[in-house]
């Protein structure tokens, strides 16, 4: 079997596959700074909605369910994120393992427009493109 599949070499997918892992880990790495940032609120505004709590005799005001409702919707973003973040960790490792396979000389063009069906690739990237994006038109303006 010969190195090239179609026009695009296996090293050239490696590559792409590569790159592709690079690009959703430069977005893993972004949303779990804001993810870092919003627990860190969560955990700011719960010591404040404590001291409140603790300093006061009386049953909790409106002002503290309203602080203590934004806590938990705050939780709610914060389990939102998390979840995304591990989304795009398990595309990345997939692309990943997939240059992993070029590399051994196994897969071909397909096995990646596969992959990106399977995943729904195409959703998680922004402008760049992907060979799912391109082979639909998906991507294209």
């Amino acid at each position: 079997m010969s190195d090239d599949v179609g026009d695009i070499s296996r090293a050239e997918l490696a590559e792409y596959c590569r790159t592709q892992a690079a690009i959703l880990a430069g977005h893993i790495d972004r949303q779990s700074a804001v993810l870092s940032d919003l627990l860190e609120e969560i955990e700011q505004d719960t010591a404040n909605a404590r001291a409140t709590l603790t300093e006061s005799s009386e049953r909790p005001d409106s002002d503290t369910e309203a602080t203590i409702g934004e806590i938990e919707a705050k939780q709610e973003r914060a389990q939102s994120k998390q979840a995304t973040i591990e989304e795009y960790r398990t595309l990345a490792e997939g692309y990943t393992d997939l240059a992993e396979q070029f590399a051994e000389d196994s897969g071909d063009l397909e096995t990646v427009l596969e992959f990106e069906i399977e995943t729904d690739a195409p959703a998680y990237f922004d402008a760049e493109t992907t060979v799912l994006g391109v082979a639909t038109g998906r991507n294209r303006d």
